[in-house]
């Protein structure tokens, strides 16, 4: 399994009323970090050709951040099945897990806007 990781500061744009980082932006890192990891593999042509779409989002909440906290996002695939593809991102302070994302994607080809069986040649890239 390939894993793909940023590093981020936690900023005050990133906290809610209650001083810690918003859920809204634990989601917002975790499609940035999924496109930044789809984009960092594959070239141009896969990229004309096929998009994604997320289809479910689980997300456990499991610590906080706060203003100055340097937290580490790493994202990878766990599996395919056909057209969906299963997403984890973690985001850690340190050696804590903070929160953890699973998400359900499905491969969309553009040309048909169709579901398509996620090809080997994308796997590959992944593993």
């Amino acid at each position: 399994m390939q894993v793909f990781d940023k590093h981020i500061t936690v900023v005050e744009d990133h906290l809610d009323f209650n001083h810690h980082v918003n859920n809204l932006i634990y989601m917002k890192w975790a499609l940035d970090i999924s496109r930044e990891h789809w984009l960092e593999r594959i070239n141009p042509d896969i990229d004309e050709r096929y998009f994604w779409m997320v289809r479910t989002h689980h997300v456990e909440y499991k610590k906080q951040a706060f203003l100055g906290d340097q937290v580490t996002i790493k994202t990878y695939v766990e599996g395919y099945r056909g057209p969906f593809s299963d997403r984890i991102v973690e985001i850690y302070k340190e050696d804590e897990l903070l929160v953890q994302v699973k998400s359900n994607w499905c491969l969309i080809e553009r040309e048909t806007q169709k579901l398509k069986r996620v090809p080997d040649e994308i796997q590959n890239l992944f593993k």
